[in-house]
């Protein structure tokens, strides 16, 4: 599903550059979807990467009680814990004026096939999302949708249900995702990254084109690439 040729990468010269550009994006498409949606679902990536732009996206004068806010995906770790996607998301973006926001988790403790139907039947019910933020691997995974995952051919079927729970072999932790299906339908999608390693191996597996081996390239007909060294 890489779509066609077309990779839109747009480069900044700093963080302050990259932050600035990124955060005016979101929250103009926030916006724009108030106009003819009663809620607005926002996905983000967890990691250290987007904390900056998080902090400035909280500062940023939206109806945010409209906001639902969930995470592309979890580990399956207690949310208290620094490793949960969904506490660094609640610690860097859920503050000042985004203390408002709703939020959506993705794993509650349990991650049974019971609790992971709930879950299904939330997100169900706020799609489409209407900005989708994604963070990229150095092996070019996105979410939790890497390339040694023994479930990554169900998480990018057409037919998947919204989330999907995990197997990562170089990962210590199952992980629930968003499956490609619920990112792809997003109104706008934005992949955020760093680093001239990233942005090298990026362009070399564009060159070839194998979404398998680099997940991120499912990406790359719809999505904009944000990138700063």
């Amino acid at each position: 599903m890489a779509g066609n040729r077309n990779l839109k990468l747009v480069s900044y010269k700093n963080e302050q550059e990259w932050r600035r550009g990124i955060t005016s994006q979101i929250i103009n498409a926030l916006q724009e979807d108030t106009r003819i949606s009663d809620f607005q679902t926002l996905v983000v990536p967890g990691g250290t990467t987007p904390g900056p732009i998080f902090d400035d996206l909280s500062n940023c004068d939206l109806n945010w009680s409209k906001v639902i806010v969930v995470p592309s995906d979890e580990r399956c770790v207690p949310l208290n814990t620094p490793r949960s996607n969904y506490f660094l998301i609640k610690q860097t973006l859920i503050k000042n004026r985004a203390v408002d926001a709703q939020t959506i988790t993705l794993y509650d403790g349990k991650g049974d096939s019971q609790d992971l139907e709930e879950t299904n039947k939330r997100i169900s019910s706020i799609l489409p999302v209407s900005v989708c933020v994604l963070g990229m691997g150095e092996d070019l995974h996105t979410a939790s949708l890497f390339p040694d995952s023994p479930e990554l051919a169900t998480a990018v079927t057409p037919n998947a249900p919204s989330a999907i729970k995990v197997s990562v072999p170089t990962q210590p932790e199952d992980r629930i995702t968003l499956t490609l299906r619920v990112l792809m339908e997003a109104k706008h999608i934005h992949v955020i990254f760093k680093g001239r390693a990233k942005k090298q191996k990026l362009m070399e597996s564009y060159k070839i084109s194998e979404p398998r081996k680099a997940p991120i390239l499912n990406f790359a007909s719809k999505a904009t690439f944000h990138y700063v060294e």
